[in-house]
């Protein structure tokens, strides 16, 4: 294992230490109907291993960085994370007002998480591609719209390599995440 890793893995399990970290040797967890390959909450964070560890670092990173959301800035944090209690309630039939407000909040979390990452792996000089990275990023940001206009979780985003492959290479911004140009939303659809 790259020797970046190892030292980042190691500050991870300390700076987190109140949150249980668990490694599974899986290719996805699954939560509910819903699966995912990485999640974190304010007690524990679980990542699915059964991957590249280029793959599931970047996960791991991504999580990391939702629990400096909690820790930086809790009030913001929790009305967003409320947010997506909301879409899940929504996405599992339950009647939600507003839901168009909880999706946006839904996108601003998981944009400034991913701003987060992407300086958290240069920082770290962890073995992720970040071009792809930023792909899959901002296909699994956009796909928050999908999301929206369909009331199913958008796998596709990240699954549907000429989605996230026809992406921007580096993360876009809040504006284009949460207007994002119909160039963008219409490759959900092909």
């Amino acid at each position: 294992m790259d020797q970046n890793v190892i030292n980042f893995l190691g500050r991870a399990i300390l700076k987190y230490q109140k949150h249980k970290i668990t490694f599974v040797p899986q290719k996805y967890l699954v939560t509910g109907k819903a699966t995912s390959t990485g999640w974190a909450d304010d007690k524990e964070l679980r990542i699915a291993t059964k991957w590249p560890i280029s793959t599931w670092i970047g996960v791991f990173v991504h999580e990391t960085c939702h629990l400096d959301q909690q820790m930086q800035r809790p009030r913001w944090h929790d009305i967003r994370e409320d947010a997506v209690g909301k879409v899940d309630d929504w996405l599992a039939g339950k009647k939600v007002d507003y839901v168009d407000k909880y999706i946006r909040l839904t996108v601003e979390l998981e944009w400034d998480c991913e701003m987060r990452a992407v300086r958290k792996i240069i920082r770290n000089k962890l073995p992720v591609n970040l071009k792809q990275y930023a792909q899959m990023a901002n296909a699994y940001i956009l796909g928050y719209h999908w999301t929206y206009n369909n009331r199913k979780w958008c796998k596709k985003s990240y699954e549907t390599v000429k989605i996230w492959n026809n992406m921007p290479e580096k993360i876009i911004s809040l504006k284009t995440a949460l207007f994002p140009p119909s160039k963008l939303t219409d490759l959900y659809y092909d």
